[in-house]
């Protein structure tokens, strides 16, 4: 699951390296925490708290907790993003997003967690949806424009659907993840990958 970079998280820049591990230092322990217990565990105190700072120095990096929630919402996004080096062509683009899945339900589940957490909350919390609708209208638009390439390029059929048909692959991709972390029985991400190639290549079974 790939995706271009948004921009960065509002709040107080660091201007020393210090103030960077610091900043990054609360940040990962805000992932940390709803990755163990969801949104229920996640307090300013708590996350001052593991990331061993008090909570002025908190305040001073993320004046609000949804200041802070965006900033997990940009870690998750980079590591969706930048997991593999990019591909060359549209069909090798569409091959490492279903190769990253695999990979990083391997490497690194509590992103998938996190992820699905944020979700979760996002059905009860407008200012999270508005986040995440952001990060998935970015992972479309990417998707759109590798699709678009390859139907450019004769790698994809000439009559695609090039929206419709992101909007599959974007759901599909999420189902899988759904599948694969959650569902804990095998699931055959492989053969859905072949067969989404062909059907976007219009090759033959």
């Amino acid at each position: 699951m790939r995706a271009s970079a948004t921009t960065s998280a509002p709040g107080r820049t660091a201007h020393t390296a210090h103030g960077e591990v610091q900043r990054k230092a609360l940040v990962q322990a805000a992932y940390d925490l709803i990755a163990q217990g969801g949104f229920e565990h996640l307090r300013t105190r708590s996350v001052a708290a593991r990331a061993g700072v008090n909570i002025a120095t908190l305040h001073y990096y993320f004046a609000t907790k949804e200041d802070l929630i965006r900033a997990v919402v940009e870690r998750v996004h980079s590591e969706l993003a930048n997991f593999s080096a990019p591909p060359r062509t549209p069909l090798e683009e569409l091959r490492v997003e279903f190769a990253d899945v695999e990979r990083q339900m391997r490497e690194t589940p509590a992103t998938f967690v996190v992820l699905f957490e944020l979700h979760m909350r996002a059905m009860r919390d407008p200012v999270i949806h508005a986040m995440l609708s952001e990060m998935d209208t970015t992972f479309q638009s990417h998707v759109e424009s590798y699709l678009a390439d390859g139907v450019q390029q004769s790698m994809f059929r000439a009559n695609l659907d090039v929206p419709a048909a992101a909007a599959i692959l974007v759901a599909t991709i999420k189902g899988s993840i759904l599948q694969l972390a959650f569902m804990r029985r095998p699931f055959p991400l492989d053969r859905v990958a072949a067969e989404f190639e062909r059907w976007l290549t219009g090759e033959p079974h």
